[in-house]
């Protein structure tokens, strides 16, 4: 995980926010400590709920 927010990081330039799901990938200490260095706010969306990544849900739809 840390090396695609790197890359994307590196393209896109540092967020001052990102939004994902409760996924144990985004979630652990590690990519906490790791975004907390890059002065991020981690925003998590309703356990759940795909409704809290509608837009995310609908672009991974077959």
């Amino acid at each position: 995980v840390h090396k695609h927010l790197l890359g994307a990081f590196a393209t896109l330039s540092i967020p001052s926010q990102l939004k994902t799901d409760n996924g144990p990938a985004y979630t652990s200490a590690a990519t906490k400590a790791f975004l907390d260095s890059w002065g991020n706010v981690h925003i998590t969306s309703i356990p759940h709920s795909p409704t809290g990544q509608s837009l995310i849900e609908r672009s991974h739809q077959s």
